[in-house]
């Protein structure tokens, strides 16, 4: 199983406020660090019409990254393809690729925001044949010009991926179990399309702490305070704004967490081995929703020198 790291979003919140230069310099310190401790992979995000700024082109974004770098792979976790005229996005995305040397990794999905649609022009109804539409451009000719990770856990974007052959990337929350059905349905509709299957990808979010029960309470209560202003701002929550649903989003808060990997490195060891075990390529590890730098430092430390070589191990 490759490891690797997301998700940047350069954004400046309210809890953690930070000038934009100041948090894309960061980035790129970061992604040299990534490098240096051996990860696969780093993983940026995209948004559009919020007041954080969340990064809103992460093409962009990914050129600086790999240009900093030379070994790690660079990744969108997710690019909003149905936004853009894909042959432009195929353009970009091939000269990604060439100029990095094939570290490139371009995840693409729908989104969920009306808002973001409106933005563009577009109605948020005709995401998914705008989607189906931007992957015949970018499979076109010889192929994809970068690896496509369709990202998602609904049935249309799993058929989606299956059918095309396409790397699907699995949302955080979901559970061993349904993982396995995930990937199940998948590899039965690349079956049918006589593809072979994408590889599997899966985030998760993620803290490596020094094991003691006070670091795991430190990591769970950031990874709260993170998910309820993240789901609060950019979820509906069964068609309501997700702040004005507090015990929705309070459940949601309850679900990252347990499904999320918080502990000592062996013990989340032992639960990646549990995913590695159902097919799972690529685990990318959600550390920067914490926003605490340093301590995020210490715990890509923790991953790289404790959990990669003990997955490698049970491998």
């Amino acid at each position: 199983m490759d490891v690797g790291l997301g998700l940047w979003t350069m954004r400046s919140t309210a809890a953690a406020p930070a000038a934009h230069a100041t948090l894309y310099a960061d980035l790129l310190d970061d992604a040299r660090a990534a490098e240096a401790l051996g990860f696969h992979s780093l993983w940026l995000a995209e948004h559009h019409f919020w007041y954080d700024g969340w990064c809103p082109a992460p093409l962009v974004a990914a050129a600086a990254v790999l240009a900093a770098t030379r070994r790690l792979h660079v990744g969108t976790g997710i690019h909003l393809l149905p936004l853009y005229d894909p042959v432009r996005a195929r353009a970009e995305v091939a000269w990604l690729a060439r100029l990095s040397g094939g570290r490139f990794e371009h995840g693409v999905g729908l989104g969920y925001r009306a808002a973001e649609y409106d933005g563009f022009g577009l109605s948020r109804t005709v995401r998914g044949r705008r989607m189906d539409a931007g992957l015949d451009v970018l499979a076109a000719g010889d192929g994809a010009p970068a690896p496509i990770w369709v990202g998602g856990m609904a049935a249309p974007a799993l058929q989606r991926a299956g059918r095309r052959g396409l790397n699907i990337m699995l949302p955080s929350t979901l559970r061993l179990e349904q993982a396995a059905e995930a990937i199940a349905t998948v590899r039965e509709h690349a079956e049918r399309a006589g593809r072979t299957p994408g590889r599997i990808g899966i985030m998760k979010y993620t803290w490596v702490t020094d094991g003691t029960a006070a670091d795991r309470d430190r990591a769970v209560a950031a990874n709260r305070a993170f998910t309820r202003e993240y789901t609060g701002s950019w979820f509906p929550l069964r068609g309501r704004p997700g702040f004005s649903a507090p015990d929705l989003l309070e459940a949601q808060a309850r679900r990252t967490v347990d499904t999320g990997l918080f502990g000592g490195a062996e013990e989340v060891a032992e639960q990646l081995a549990g995913f590695a075990a159902l097919g799972v390529d690529l685990a990318v590890l959600h550390l920067a929703g914490d926003g605490r730098r340093p301590r995020r430092a210490e715990t890509m430390a923790r991953i790289a020198e404790h959990v990669v070589p003990a997955l490698a191990v049970a491998a």
